[in-house]
């Protein structure tokens, strides 16, 4: 269990955070596009019927002019997602069955050199011939998670990825400061994992034999 006073302090971190957010445009990439990125976040009180608990609910479409197997690779490589995504301090996966891994991860979520390190362990079933992924945390700083990651070949090559994330955030932060720095943590974390995805593709195109 957390000291109280750790958690206190995470929450006025997170409120200063979301202060400083809406005094100033920041972002470590050029943004894209809503042609190319859509991000929309909605608060669920509660998560579902039934629930005594509320969530923060983020749906991400990303279009890329990349080929799906390509796409596939790069969001499946839990290894070594913390080279390619900024936000990501650490993450590692292990094999449980056939297409199952858990993967542990460290993420930053704030702005600029203010940062609340959140920890977080999921359980992923993969999905390769339908190019489906679950996630469900099993373990870290937040109460729940679940992940759902769906990619659709697009005519002429490329592909949409779609993704949407249900999370109740606990002790973590208070509902709306989350929805906040969750969708920010979004788009620096789509524009990292475009960028890497363009530059395999880029690497997979010079690689091919000539006809």
């Amino acid at each position: 269990m957390k000291p109280a006073a750790m958690l206190s302090v995470k929450r006025l971190w997170c409120c200063v955070l979301l202060s400083l957010a809406a005094l100033n445009a920041w972002s470590a990439t050029a943004p894209l596009s809503e042609t190319e990125l859509d991000i929309r976040s909605a608060l669920l009180r509660p998560c579902e019927p039934g629930s005594r608990e509320d969530c923060v609910k983020v749906d991400v479409k990303l279009h890329l002019d990349a080929p799906i197997e390509i796409v596939w690779q790069v969001i499946t490589d839990y290894q070594n997602s913390a080279k390619f995504i900024s936000s990501l301090k650490s993450s590692s996966e292990t094999p449980l069955a056939p297409n199952k891994l858990q993967v542990e991860q460290v993420g930053r979520v704030g702005w600029n050199a203010l940062n609340v390190e959140i920890k977080a362990i999921y359980h992923v079933q993969l999905n390769p011939i339908e190019k489906k992924i679950q996630s469900v945390a099993v373990g870290g700083d937040l109460k729940r998670v679940s992940m759902f990651t769906q990619l659709h070949a697009k005519a002429g090559g490329g592909t949409l990825l779609e993704y949407s994330l249900i999370t109740d955030p606990a002790r973590w932060a208070p509902l709306v400061v989350a929805e906040e720095l969750l969708k920010r943590n979004a788009l620096q974390s789509f524009a990292d994992l475009k960028r890497e995805i363009l530059r395999r593709s880029a690497n997979s195109a010079v690689s091919k034999p000539a006809p």
